[in-house]
């Protein structure tokens, strides 16, 4: 018997497509060009990009799987208002998974592993004397990034990076933030993870994590009406 007679012809260009218009539309979202509450309409992104309404379709499923879009019942979708708890469980899963990958595997972390978390905060002290917002944020991405990288479990890094959306909407939701502080609070983790203690650098991150988060929430509550 010959079970690949199920098998049906991939259609790689259309999946190559819709991962572009997801790319587009989530990078519009989290940089605020989509504002929480905008109705997207599949033809006008369609037309937008230049391309059928079958990836937009299909993107718009991927982003409100993220959480970044929301589907009425009569079939509209709009960028998904977050609040206090949404913005809560992402802080909270995120600390728990990078706590997760620090205690596994802070001890896998080498001489140049450590150079170039040094040179993203180096980067990261310069942008905060230009007073570039923006450009911290990004380079706090580079730096969290980096160390899924170095956890060595595929399937820790994939949730994280999965996640890597929801954790910039995030900060475009509730900036300014501790941005001026982003320096020194990174530089005090690799400290810590340079002593090999792998449960203390667990705990440093999640605190780290949970702290920020709960800062940027307290704040986004008193500014809100």
């Amino acid at each position: 018997m010959n079970n690949n007679n199920h098998l049906t012809p991939i259609q790689t260009k259309r999946n190559v497509l819709a991962d572009h218009v997801y790319d587009a539309v989530c990078e519009h979202i989290t940089a605020g060009m989509l504002v929480p509450g905008e109705r997207l309409r599949e033809a006008q992104i369609a037309e937008a990009l230049g391309v059928s309404r079958t990836p937009v379709r299909e993107a718009f499923v991927r982003l409100e799987h993220q959480n970044l879009l929301t589907k009425e019942a009569s079939g509209a979708y709009y960028v998904r208002r977050w609040d206090r708890n949404s913005l809560w469980e992402v802080a909270t899963l995120r600390a728990a998974l990078e706590g997760l990958g620090m205690q596994l595997a802070c001890t896998n972390f080498r001489s140049e592993d450590y150079a170039r978390l040094e040179e993203i905060i180096a980067s990261m002290q310069s942008a905060h004397e230009r007073g570039d917002d923006e450009r911290l944020i990004a380079l706090d991405i580079e730096f969290h990034s980096y160390l899924w990288s170095r956890f060595g479990h595929y399937l820790l890094q994939q949730t994280l990076e999965e996640m890597r959306a929801q954790v910039v909407y995030f900060m475009y939701i509730t900036r300014p933030g501790d941005e001026h502080d982003y320096p020194s609070s990174h530089r005090q983790l690799v400290e810590i993870m340079k002593s090999g203690d792998c449960e203390l650098a667990s705990q440093a991150i999640q605190e780290h994590i949970r702290l920020t988060a709960k800062r940027a929430i307290e704040r986004l509550e008193k500014q809100t009406p």
